[in-house]
């Protein structure tokens, strides 16, 4: 079941960043302090969070608030390694794409680790590299990725 997550959903969703935090690299929480984080994504972002049998086992966040050059973009996708391999990952982020159809959004852009098997998902969905980079501070080759949604 997919839910849109609010700020009442903190709880769960706050897990579910911390339990999925070492499959990021460099890690989410040596970017960021993941409870700020975890707010800040229910206050600002639309996310979209995926249930199995009442855990919180994936989610979407993605910034839908460019109302004026209607870009997007995606900080955030995860599933918990218990639940991979289902198509989680893809059943949320094309709930996301709609959604930002439904709204008129030009484009939705993202980054993502270039050996990452997300990577692969991405361009299956359609989104194109646009920009090689470095993770600061590492020498972590990234992606960013954009798709045309128009």
């Amino acid at each position: 079941m997919v839910n849109l997550l609010n700020e009442g959903d903190f709880t769960p969703f706050f897990k579910l960043l911390n339990e999925v935090d070492a499959d990021f690299s460099p890690t989410l929480s040596s970017r960021v302090n993941l409870e700020q984080y975890a707010l800040k994504l229910l206050k600002v972002a639309t996310v979209f969070g995926v249930y199995k049998q009442n855990q919180l086992v994936g989610a979407i966040a993605v910034y839908m608030n460019d109302l004026e050059s209607k870009i997007a973009f995606c900080p955030f996708i995860a599933i918990l390694p218990s639940s991979r391999g289902q198509g989680l990952s893809q059943r949320l982020l094309e709930l996301a794409i709609a959604e930002l159809k439904s709204k008129q959004f030009n484009s939705l852009s993202l980054t993502v680790r270039a050996d990452s098997p997300a990577s692969y998902l991405y361009k299956k969905v359609g989104f194109k590299v646009t920009n090689e980079f470095n993770y600061e501070n590492s020498c972590i080759k990234g992606l960013k990725m954009d798709l045309e949604l128009l």
